[in-house]
């Protein structure tokens, strides 16, 4: 597997336990730069629950194909002061995912049949 690592950042709104306990909310994934796979997540949000939760979410998730269903579960699955942070953090790990990965299709390529 040729993966690497894809950070995304933004401020978290004052009023909410993470800005509390983080000056910056970050989205890690790792990334499978063959296919744009999302290999594993990884958020700094306040609880185990919703780092879990976020994980499940993006993990299997292909950046190529899905960034704005990604998006849009968000906006209708996570309901918390800091839901457009979060956003801004994943849109902003996807821009740089987009630049590295350069001129990589739009969508998967399948992989060939195992051979008879």
């Amino acid at each position: 597997m040729n993966t690497s690592i894809f950070v995304g950042h933004a401020k978290p709104p004052a009023n909410t336990v993470s800005c509390q306990m983080y000056t910056i909310l970050s989205v890690v994934c790792e990334v499978d730069m063959e296919t744009g796979v999302i290999v594993a997540a990884e958020f700094t949000v306040a609880t185990d629950l919703a780092k879990q939760y976020l994980n499940r979410l993006l993990s299997g998730r292909n950046l190529n194909a899905d960034e704005d269903a990604i998006v849009a579960e968000l906006e209708q699955c996570y309901f918390s002061g800091t839901q457009k942070a979060l956003i801004q953090c994943f849109r902003d790990m996807a821009k740089r995912y987009r630049a590295q990965a350069g001129g990589r299709p739009e969508t998967p390529v399948e992989p060939a049949p195992p051979a008879a």
